[in-house]
């Protein structure tokens, strides 16, 4: 990665919802390698599994939904400067039956 990229996560705190899935897994496993102060996961497991959580004195794994008011003000407790929403329901007609709960 170049060093410019790196530069910008330097000493910041990164939230990543959906970080246990294919996408957001490798995400954190790149934040976690830079300069990043912390990186924090919010995943309920519904299509993960926490094996694919990186393990490290910077990560923080907050396990629930999106959808739970309570588990949002925990990850947020720590102020992450950085979010990347990656929680969502990977099939398209979930979509479309359920949009309440895919458009959040």
């Amino acid at each position: 990665m170049k060093k410019e990229v790196g530069d910008a996560f330097k000493g910041k705190t990164v939230l990543v919802t959906g970080g246990a899935g294919m996408i957001g897994s490798n995400l954190t496993q790149t934040l976690a390698k830079l300069d990043t102060k912390q990186v924090i996961i919010l995943d309920d497991l519904s299509s993960s599994y926490e094996w694919n959580i990186p393990k490290g004195s910077k990560i923080t794994f907050v396990k629930g939904s999106i959808l739970d008011e309570q588990k949002l003000k925990l990850a947020f407790k720590k102020k992450p400067e950085l979010v990347y929403h990656l929680a969502a329901h990977f099939a398209n007609q979930n979509s479309v039956d359920h949009p309440e709960t895919d458009l959040m």
